[in-house]
Formats: C-alpha cells, structure tokens, sequence
C-alpha cells in the first residue's frame, strides 16, 4: 500500500469522525428553540434518502468502509432532522409521513439483502445521490433566497458537510479509483453546500453583526471655554 493510500484511508476514517457530529449542531438549534423554522421539509427527507441510497451502493459494490461510512451515519442523522421537522412544524399529517418513513425502511432492507446482482439497482443507486443531492439544496437554496433569512440552519452543519465533501472527493479519487458516479455526487454536494454557507453568512443578522467591522470612537476635543 502507498503512502497515498495510507494517507487517503486515514483521511477517510477522519471523515468518518466529522459524520459523527456534522448534524448535531442543526438538531441542536431545532431543539434549544423548539422550531424547525428556515428548513426545507423536502430538501431535508431527500437529504436523508439521498445519504442512505449513497451508502447502499457502495456497500453493495464492496467498497472499504473508508470511501463512504461517514454517508451511513449523515443518513441517521438527516432522518432524525427530519423527524425533528415533523415534530416541531404545526399541521404534520403523521399517518402519511408515518407511511412512507416505514415504505422506506422496508425497502432499505430489500435492496441490502436482494440488490448484489441487480446492475439497474446499482446503476440507480450510483446514480439517484447525485441528482437527491441536487434536487434536495435547491429548494432549501430557493426558500434562503425568497425569505432572505436562514431561519435556524445551522452554518457550522452546512461547512462541514462542505469540508467532508471535497476531503471525500479527493479520497475517492485515490482508494475508489475512477468510479465517476462518486466524484460527481461528491463534487456537486460540495458546490451546493458551499452556496448554503454563502447565504447563511449573508442573511443570518446575527452572523452579519459578527463579521462586521467596529467603527472606532469619534473623540471630540474639548475647547477651551468649555474648561
């Protein structure tokens, strides 16, 4: 083994690490302020789907844990949003999403226990990430750009979901080889989270409040007669 791939693997178990908090400073929030305001419903169910479909594939295909387990654990996390959003957004219709949470789990399972020899049920799952991935910003994207506000995304969430997506890029290049599928979703994943971060840091007040400079004091001079 290479010194490149020694270096990849330990890069990609770093990732593994970060996945284990990148959502826990967005539950946080949801939680501290009993609000699920400023989150797209959608953008996070195809988030979480898109998560779980990207691990399927790879664990079907057989590649090292390295490569992909941080995707497994950002799945859990984004379902636990999920049904954060439903728990703190008046008017959830719980026996529909109760429905389709449960169809999905099924499936799941189906697809790990059938899905080997399936190439088209490869081919989707290789697939499906990239286009979830971009499918699911868009509409937590539009929603920032309509209300200019963030409601309570959490930027600290969407950097680090940037971060883990161009150091997943770069090991996927070195331990999965030319595997397309895999450098486009992680590519895309990083674009877009990257413009998630650029609107948070230009509509949250309270970031803008952070970053902007403090005008020094204005020092008047007394005069004489007022002495």
């Amino acid at each position: 083994m290479s010194v490149a791939d020694v270096a990849a693997a330990w890069l990609g178990y770093a990732v593994i690490a970060g996945a284990c908090i990148v959502k826990v400073p967005q539950i946080y929030l949801m939680v501290k302020f009993s609000s699920a305001e400023g989150l797209s419903e959608v953008s996070c169910a195809l988030d979480a789907i898109a998560a779980s479909s990207f691990s399927y594939y790879n664990l079907l295909k057989g590649y090292p844990l390295a490569g992909w387990g941080e995707q497994a654990i950002v799945a859990v996390q984004a379902t636990a949003v999920v049904i954060l959003v439903w728990v703190y957004r008046a008017g959830t219709d719980w026996k529909s999403r109760t429905f389709g949470l449960l169809l999905w789990i099924l499936a799941s399972v189906a697809i790990i226990l059938k899905g080997h020899d399936q190439e088209v049920l490869l081919l989707v799952l290789g697939t499906a990430p990239t286009f979830l991935t971009a499918i699911s910003r868009v509409p937590q994207i539009m929603l920032n750009w309509q209300t200019q506000q963030t409601g309570h995304l959490s930027a600290i969430t969407f950097f680090l979901q940037f971060l883990g997506s161009v150091a997943r890029f770069l090991t996927t290049l070195q331990l999965l080889g030319s595997d397309t599928l895999s450098l486009v979703s992680h590519a895309v994943g990083a674009i877009l989270n990257l413009v998630v971060v650029l609107q948070i840091l230009a509509y949250d007040p309270d970031v803008k409040s952070a970053v902007r400079p403090v005008k020094p004091p204005v020092i008047v001079p007394i005069s004489e007669k007022s002495v």
